[in-house]
């Protein structure tokens, strides 16, 4: 294995150690991306505990996700498109809205494969990829937290609707058969503006409740995210909150614990990679690879 940016005396107990260099990759360009046109980030979720942690990816992570915030972001798609490095690499903004809302992004790297199997036969771009959440200002008003935080998840069950998402249970799997139901304009469009209304509000907090966390693990103190600093991850450095130790007990109490082996099984996303085929030599026969199913990616 030729590796670039992970450590060399890693075990490859899981055998994601070539994927997550590849996917390491992307996330330098970001860095460096990010550096140049003045663009703020950091790392979240499991990458962010990764990095504390483990000195870099969590071992059995097959993927790796960043905060921006409403501003940041769109300054980095507006930039991206202008003089990002589109041979390389492609940015797919799930969710997009006419007014430029979004759900999660990714920048995806070109010549590479990473499927997941609900989207397998979607004709979408399927290469190895980095998710940039948006990190939104959450009002105060604890009625209004808990407004944008329903209108959240009713974007994200009608998401995992459109994918016909099965791996959840009882009340969860209900609500996303009641999503199938619901007009994509009310469940999404509508959804998002909720979300985004508040961004311009001056609040102590931030939120995340388009990730998979419920209410009180999706908020944050806004305190923890006025800096970021850049930390060791594998062998290069990465934007982490300055409040990384406080972001990682509100989201995961005891972030030290390792989880168990279904846990862990249960958090992967990947059906199939490949860091030296495209996604398109996987794809059916006849696939036109024209991105046509793309506007169905919630």
């Amino acid at each position: 294995m030729n590796l670039q940016f992970m450590r060399s005396n890693l075990e490859n107990e899981y055998g994601l150690v070539e994927l997550q260099d590849k996917i390491l990759e992307i996330a330098v360009y970001i860095d460096k991306f990010c550096d140049e046109h003045g663009i703020d980030y950091c790392l979240m979720g499991g990458s962010a505990l990764g990095a504390k942690r483990h000195g870099g990816f969590i071992p059995w992570d097959d993927d790796l996700d960043i905060f921006m915030t409403p501003d940041n972001y769109e300054k980095f798609r507006r930039e991206f498109k202008r003089s990002g490095d589109h041979e390389k690499f492609y940015l797919q903004e799930w969710g997009l809205r006419k007014n430029g809302e979004v759900t999660i992004p990714k920048l995806r790297m070109n010549r590479t494969a990473y499927i997941e199997e609900l989207t397998k036969d979607w004709d979408i771009h399927q290469g190895i990829y980095v998710d940039i959440f948006i990190l939104h200002t959450c009002p105060d008003n604890k009625f209004l937290q808990l407004w944008q935080c329903f209108w959240a998840k009713c974007v994200v069950m009608k998401g995992l609707a459109m994918r016909e998402y099965s791996r959840q249970t009882g009340i969860r799997r209900f609500l996303i058969n009641v999503s199938k139901l619901m007009p994509e304009g009310l469940m999404v469009s509508y959804g998002l503006k909720q979300v985004y209304r508040f961004r311009n509000h001056p609040s102590k907090n931030y939120c995340n409740f388009l990730g998979k966390v419920l209410y009180k693990k999706g908020l944050y103190p806004r305190e923890l995210f006025c800096e970021t600093v850049k930390i060791p991850f594998e062998t290069v450095k990465l934007r982490v909150p300055k409040g990384l130790t406080k972001f990682l007990t509100r989201r995961f109490g005891d972030y030290m614990k390792i989880p168990s082996k279904e846990r862990i099984k249960w958090e992967q996303h990947a059906w199939k990679w490949d860091c030296k085929k495209s996604y398109e030599e996987y794809m059916p026969v006849g696939m036109k690879h024209e991105f046509k199913d793309e506007k169905k990616l919630v």
